[in-house]
């Protein structure tokens, strides 16, 4: 064995060799010192192997001798001397691409990240197909977070070197994060060609054609999958939403079966299954319509049950469709009879579009069959409070209060309805008392801070309690607002200034802000300012008869 390695040595030395003027005494005793470097250096005699080196350089300077010496400092972590040896090798021969190659890789050892891909750039214009090369290049662009480079590069080690999982993986890894759904799923199929069972690479092409909405091929893959491994709960999952979607809608309810361990579904299990995918529409938008064509099947089904038509109504809203809503509403109400929740549900849905006859009517009839319910009580305190009957809708509210009294978003609607009656005290006292259930519930904090702000007492109070909202809810346009209005009250114009303003750029259509911020200019003596957005706030609520005097006021100063 030591006899082969020093046949290689030999072989080497005589490449160096060619670096040498022939004959040359010192060019020899250079060769025999280079070789016995080598032989230590093989060994892994470092040091003796450096000294080698190094008088070999004294005889005669050789690029491949400092190659040697800047190979043994880079292994003993000697980068800066590794650096100046490789340098001096470079200057003698520029071109080398093992020395460039070395060169890269000690800047890479350093984090010089950038000085190394300039020289793996450098080797790729002399050998464009050298694979080491443009991996290593790679490799750096995505750790200098560059990844449109890397994955230039990535492409043409593809085309060199054919494709390989681990450099297929880095590829999908780019184009996911660049959403390039169309090329990740190119890689994934090339992934699988290299490896067609992989279970991962199955889900990943599944998932894939889902995003692009390929949904046929989607259930292909999944089927495939399912096939292979019936207890996957997470593809039998997709499966059962894809078939909604592309309405099979029974063969949904049969695979959701199947996922449960039933044989099949009844009535409420299957309005369960509509109301899971209502839930999630937030979180996921392709849910809408597997709830819908879910709702659609019950309905079809079911015709004389409301909540098919309540569900239905639901999704009207979401995409904005209120009127189409309100029907259906209506239908759910006339197969509901006398139930309790279609009155409060639909009730309240109706509330929240607006629909405020058509709630108040509902609600009216739900009070009647249900006086002693919470949440009627609660939402027909809402729908009175909507069409100005304040003072009814407190003592509905009270009602409401009397049945669950802990209830913390009451107590604060509780609150604001007595302010607004100029039951202070009795407001003051709600609050209170919601504070005393959840110290930092911020929309508390916040109204309890503006009623008292708007009377002009307890203003330090106030203050206190906005600050707290402020710190947790920096952006929020009425939280500012509030804080800007409490520092107003303060005669603290300028700093008021400062949130209202900031209130009015995220929330520029509220005309209550705007009407603020000309108050603000109006303490602060700029009168045309104040006037402008005076102006702005009357043009959005162009009822406000003080407004109209304020700006008519001082329009003739």
């Amino acid at each position: 064995m030591y006899k082969y390695l020093i046949i290689i040595t030999l072989f080497i030395a005589i490449w160096f060799s060619r670096a040498y003027p022939q004959g040359s005494s010192d060019s020899l005793r250079s060769i025999e010192f280079f070789i016995e470097g080598k032989t230590e250096d093989i060994k892994g005699n470092n040091p003796a192997a450096l000294e080698n080196y190094k008088t070999a350089l004294k005889f005669y300077k050789s690029p491949g001798i400092y190659y040697a010496i800047s190979q043994i400092y880079s292994e003993q972590g000697k980068m800066q001397e590794a650096l100046i040896e490789i340098n001096n090798a470079l200057r003698m021969a520029p071109d080398d691409l093992d020395y460039l190659d070395h060169k890269a890789r000690i800047y890479y050892t350093m984090d010089n990240l950038v000085k190394s891909s300039e020289i793996f750039e450098q080797i790729l214009s002399a050998d464009s197909g050298n694979t080491y090369a443009l991996y290593s290049l790679a490799r750096i662009y995505e750790e200098l977070k560059q990844p449109s480079k890397a994955i230039v590069v990535y492409e043409k080690l593809t085309d060199v070197a054919g494709f390989d999982l681990e450099i297929l993986r880095r590829m999908y890894d780019i184009y996911i994060s660049f959403k390039d759904y169309e090329n990740c799923l190119l890689v994934i199929k090339y992934a699988l060609k290299l490896d067609p069972f992989n279970s991962q690479f199955l889900q990943q092409l599944g998932a894939l054609y889902i995003k692009l909405n390929r949904d046929d091929e989607a259930k292909k893959v999944l089927e495939e999958i399912f096939a292979l491994n019936p207890d996957n709960k997470n593809v039998q999952s997709e499966l059962v939403k894809l078939y909604f979607k592309g309405k099979q809608t029974e063969k949904g309810f049969e695979s959701f079966a199947k996922l449960l361990g039933k044989d099949a579904l009844n009535y409420e299990e299957k309005v369960q299954l509509g109301e899971l995918y209502f839930n999630t529409i937030s979180q996921d938008a392709a849910a809408s319509e597997v709830a819908k064509n879910i709702f659609l099947q019950l309905n079809n089904q079911y015709e004389s049950e409301w909540k098919p038509y309540y569900y239905l109504g639901e999704l009207d809203i979401i995409s904005g469709n209120n009127n189409a809503a309100a029907e259906k509403f209506e239908r759910a109400i006339q197969y509901a009879d006398t139930g309790r929740e279609a009155y409060i549900q639909v009730g309240f849905a109706l509330y929240r579009i607006w629909k405020n006859q058509e709630s108040f009517s509902i609600l009216s009839r739900g009070i009647e069959m249900f006086p002693d319910d919470f949440r009627m009580n609660y939402f027909y305190g809402l729908a009175l409070q909507r069409q100005g009957r304040e003072a009814d809708a407190v003592s509905y509210f009270e009602k409401a209060l009397t049945i669950s009294p802990d209830e913390v978003n009451l107590l604060s609607t509780l609150a604001m309805a007595y302010n607004g009656l100029k039951r202070y005290e009795e407001s003051d006292n709600a609050y209170e008392r919601a504070l005393k259930l959840d110290p930092n519930n911020i929309l508390v904090l916040n109204n309890y801070a503006y009623n008292l702000s708007e009377r002009g007492v307890n203003l330090d109070k106030a203050l206190e309690m906005i600050k707290k909202v402020i710190e947790r809810e920096p952006n929020s346009a009425s939280y500012l607002d509030t804080y800007g209005w409490v520092l107003y009250k303060l005669k603290k114009y300028n700093e008021a200034k400062i949130y209202i303003e900031k209130a009015v750029g995220i929330s520029g259509s509220s005309a209550v802000l705007l009407e603020h911020l000309g108050d603000v200019y109006l303490e602060l003596k700029d009168i045309k300012n104040a006037i402008n957005f005076w102006r702005k706030a009357s043009e959005l609520n162009p009822n406000n008869i003080i407004l109209k005097e304020k700006i008519n006021f001082y329009k003739e100063d």
